[in-house]
């Protein structure tokens, strides 16, 4: 059996101190002979900052260190080391490392490590613990390690409350009755026993307006609040994400909540967003609240990717947004950040095209943009919006609000278009009531939604060309000629009407 024990400080350590078994967690039969690794030298090994260093090593029927003063960089390098340690049938191994000897980036390479010591595993029936410290230097620790989780029997996270109790937490253990998941449990160093968090005794005492814990403050701003919204007692208003930022350094359990109220405020948000999850840890909890609707899906993997857990849409009510600030307490960020924020902005796409213009000019700039969004695979939509008989087209676009990079208007022909840059299909109609504060139901006659880019292409091709036909003028011909003009008689002619061709990928229907 292969499990990881992770603390962001030096809590595995004094976990370590107490007893061999208390670091295995809840429910884990113990064994009769424990041996204890370290990742480094003796020397090393006194600098720690350890209370009670000879202590831990009398609790321990064997001990080994390093003979190099610096720690191995690469678990395979480890595992050479441990398939020579003479060990007897059914130890219990226990590895004390920090972070850096996971900080490789080769998946293939920590597959192929897991692999090779769970051979040498069912050989010897040696179960081994890697006692992992300083984790807040490694943050994608976490989700390297849940991607391997077919190879590794328990991933846990170890915190202190005090000097005697902390929090453990299986991030996810394979038992015998199935996989166990996001399970708390108090310890007591003094009386060595686990005691279940009984979370749904908890949250059902709670209402929406009830404090969650001392522990759990939410911080944001004064701005997240719409009128008449009263928000619960936890809540703790901060003039600037600075002060928030502050604040959060001593609570790295808290909830942090960003309102969002413009576009311009997304980056913003999202580079506010990686600094507090690069400085505070995997527990603290970050929301965003789109108070008018400006995030794309696109922008929302820009601000997940960023570090933020949760996005609240502007079409949620407030009681609902409370009810999901509940849900995510006690969840780990589990995503992988990147070393500079720098890295995230490069993903962004950067549209050079934006606001209302006449058909022409707007028909060039969507074709420019199908090209951009079609080659970093991003959808988009064109809406035609037909006009009600009585309806002045001017008025009606002036309602349109168009708040997104990328985002298109023209009007021609008795019809509005829209392009939308980074929408689903899905998305369509929430985003068209949001821009315009109607239903586009009730303000138009119909509307019409086309994805593939060789429809858009042909209904724009079609809209220019009617426009260029009206604005050509025809002068009158003139007969030099004493004669009468001929008359020509009447005659009635049938035109075929057409019907034009009605593809599935053209329309979608409201």
């Amino acid at each position: 059996m292969t499990n990881f024990i992770l603390s962001e400080d030096d809590n595995v350590i004094s976990l370590l101190e107490t007893d061999p078994c208390s670091v295995r967690g809840p429910h884990v039969v113990d064994s009769n002979y424990h041996v204890l690794l370290f990742n480094t030298s003796y020397d090393c090994y006194k600098k720690l900052s350890i209370k009670n260093k000879e202590k831990l090593l009398a609790l321990y029927n064997e001990v080994f260190f390093l003979k190099s003063t610096n720690s191995l960089k690469n678990i395979v390098q480890l595992i050479d080391d441990i398939e020579k340690i003479p060990v007897a049938s059914g130890t219990t191994l226990f590895v004390l490392s920090n972070s850096s000897l996971l900080s490789t980036d080769n998946n293939k390479q920590l597959s192929t490590a897991l692999s090779r010591l769970k051979i040498w595993q069912l050989k010897s029936s040696i179960t081994v613990y890697f006692c992992i410290y300083g984790v807040h230097q490694n943050k994608s620790l976490v989700s390297t390690l849940s991607s391997h989780c077919n190879q590794i029997d328990s991933v846990s996270l170890v915190s202190a409350s005090d000097e005697t109790n902390y929090q453990y937490t299986l991030l996810f253990a394979h038992t015998k009755q199935g996989i166990l998941t996001n399970a708390d449990y108090y310890f007591d160093a003094n009386q060595k026993t686990y005691t279940p968090v009984d979370e749904k005794a908890y949250f059902s005492n709670l209402s929406i307006t009830d404090t969650i814990n001392d522990k759990r403050d939410i911080l944001s701003q004064p701005s997240l609040l719409r009128d008449n919204e009263i928000p619960p007692a936890q809540f703790r208003f901060f003039d600037s994400p600075e002060e928030i930022l502050e604040a959060a350094l001593t609570n790295r359990k808290a909830t942090i909540i960003f309102p969002c109220i413009a576009y311009e405020e997304i980056e913003r948000i999202s580079r506010h967003a990686y600094q507090l999850r690069a400085s505070c840890g995997l527990e603290l909890k970050i929301i965003v609240r789109e108070l008018i609707q400006c995030i794309s899906y696109f922008d929302e993997r820009l601000l997940l990717d960023s570090g933020v857990n949760l996005i609240v849409h502007a079409e949620l009510s407030f009681s609902h947004f409370i009810s999901q600030t509940i849900a995510i307490q006690n969840q780990v960020y589990v995503g992988q950040l990147p070393k500079k924020y720098e890295d995230l902005l490069n993903l962004r796409p950067r549209y050079n095209f934006s606001g209302q213009s006449d058909i022409t000019l707007f028909t060039q700039h969507v074709k420019s943009l199908i090209s951009q969004l079609m080659s970093l695979r991003i959808d988009f939509a064109l809406i035609r919006l037909d006009m009600l008989p009585s309806q002045d087209i001017t008025e009606c676009a002036s309602l349109c609000k168009l708040r997104r990079d990328g985002d298109l208007l023209t009007t021609g022909g008795g019809v509005i278009y829209v392009f939308l840059s980074a929408i689903r299909a899905n998305d369509v109609d929430n985003v068209l009531n949001g821009i315009f504060h109607l239903k586009v139901n009730e303000l138009f006659s119909s509307y019409c939604v086309f994805i593939n880019p060789v429809d858009i292409i042909e209904e724009l091709t079609n809209a220019t060309a009617t426009h260029l036909n009206k604005n050509v003028k025809t002068k009158p011909t003139r007969w030099h000629t004493s004669k009468p003009l001929p008359s020509h008689k009447t005659t009635t002619r049938v035109y075929a009407k057409r019907v034009p061709l009605e593809r599935k990928s053209q329309r979608v229907l409201p």
